[in-house]
């Protein structure tokens, strides 16, 4: 599709008249305009052309539909950003101001949502959530030369050559892998079962899961794809064990199936070793699931310095942003996934480009990006290049215990720090 392209945010400027409606003409305003400056003093109100503009920054959000009220408390990462920017005094002296369209989180409705923005001369956007409701997305955004950063996991999502506008700042399907990888190669699991979600974000896993775990000399014994929200996890679950599993590698995002995982998994009495997304830490909040379906073998991908150790504690900056997220009214159950959203970091990395090409222009600032090697993210450096925009690698990839919530530290966070999965 092509969408006529567009500068990115000018100042809007008002054009002269010949009169005005009470018949002073352009050389009685003029004359005045200059008697005030030969005063000193100047006939301008306050709020004249001085002062520059908002920035219009496009909120691709689930306002309505099922998935509104889980996919709502991942954009306060985005929300402590933009009060923090504008509290400093904006970006190059411009406000940002938040531009909200529903996408119901239905990929069918995200391109329509991207492209309310576009006509509206919207060039920055934050998501959609969910690497399906992205793809759609980006058909509308990547032509109109919109700089976005999505919530998606897929590891496409970072490719520069074909998406160039599009950066993706939480860790992606390679890196989480290698991190499951990596824990099931130590605790000895030589056969395993895949649980895989039927999405974009679950092919993207699958496929890294189908090079990492042989590269590691593990086998994949049974894959199971399941429908999002499915009725019944039990018989996926039942086929992966027959299969000879001894542990699953899971691509399973929604708190409705991580439940009907964990209790079909009780209800057959098997307690396999489970890695996954950062979705599973919902797994350990106390009271998400029933007692009788939580044990301690579940572990879940999320960013290192959200997981601690008897020696080592996350940085300040990071309980900083963590306290931040507390003051808001959100579920323990969803705090875990609204901490590793990637907006607080897409954000800031604006601001840095914005102020280091010192234009709004969308290729200037992807520029700026693109030739970036360190910047200082939440949670670690941050770097891309024209062909690679995925900002970190697997080196800020920890894998925590879902079921460290009882701890001291995670308790006095409400769950936001679990505890580290031994030498990973």
């Amino acid at each position: 599709m092509n969408f006529e392209q567009t500068s990115s945010f000018s100042t809007s400027s008002t054009s002269s008249t010949s009169s005005t409606s009470s018949g002073v003409n352009r050389r009685t305003v003029l004359a005045s305009a200059l008697g005030g400056l030969v005063s000193g003093t100047s006939l301008l109100p306050l709020h004249a052309s001085a002062q520059t503009d908002d920035v219009k920054i496009g909120w691709i959000k689930p306002v309505t539909g099922p998935l509104a009220s889980s996919f709502g408390p991942l954009y306060l990462a985005g929300q402590i950003a933009m009060d923090e920017i504008n509290a400093a005094g904006g970006i190059l002296g411009r406000k940002l101001v938040k531009v909200e369209v529903d996408d119901q989180a239905n990929p069918s409705q995200s391109p329509i949502a991207t492209r309310k923005l576009v006509d509206q001369g919207v060039k920055i956007i934050v998501g959609p959530i969910g690497s399906s409701q992205t793809l759609a997305s980006l058909e509308v955004s990547t032509s109109a030369k919109v700089i976005q950063a999505a919530y998606a996991t897929a590891t496409e999502m970072g490719d520069g050559t074909r998406f160039p506008y599009h950066y993706q700042f939480n860790f992606t399907a390679a890196a989480q892998v290698y991190r499951h990888a990596e824990l099931l190669q130590k605790r000895g699991i030589k056969k395993v079962g895949l649980l895989i979600e039927d999405s974009a974000a679950g092919v993207s896993m699958k496929d890294a899961m189908m090079k990492e775990l042989p590269a590691r000399g593990m086998q994949i014994v049974s894959e199971q794809i399941f429908p999002i929200k499915v009725a019944d996890m039990t018989p996926f679950l039942r086929k992966l064990r027959s299969d000879g599993a001894e542990a699953i590698d899971a691509q399973v995002s929604n708190n409705v199936d991580i439940t009907q995982m964990l209790v079909g998994l009780s209800r057959m009495n098997w307690k396999p070793l489970i890695v996954g997304h950062t979705g599973l830490l919902f797994a350990g909040t106390p009271g998400a699931i029933p007692d009788s379906a939580r044990y301690n073998d579940v572990y879940a991908a999320t960013f290192r310095s959200l997981t601690y150790t008897d020696t080592e504690q996350p940085p300040e900056r990071v309980k900083a942003f963590c306290k931040k997220l507390l003051a808001n009214d959100v579920s323990e159950a969803l705090l875990g996934p609204a901490a590793t959203t990637p907006f607080y970091d897409y954000l800031y990395a604006l601001k840095y480009a914005v102020e280091k090409a010192k234009s709004w222009d969308s290729d200037q600032i992807k520029n700026a990006l693109d030739s970036a090697s360190a910047i200082d993210g939440l949670y670690g450096k941050m770097s891309f290049s024209k062909e690679r925009h995925s900002a970190y690698d697997q080196s800020v990839v920890a894998m925590a215990v879902s079921n460290s919530m009882e701890e001291p530290l995670s308790k006095e966070y409400h769950g936001l720090f679990r505890r580290r999965a031994a030498g990973v």
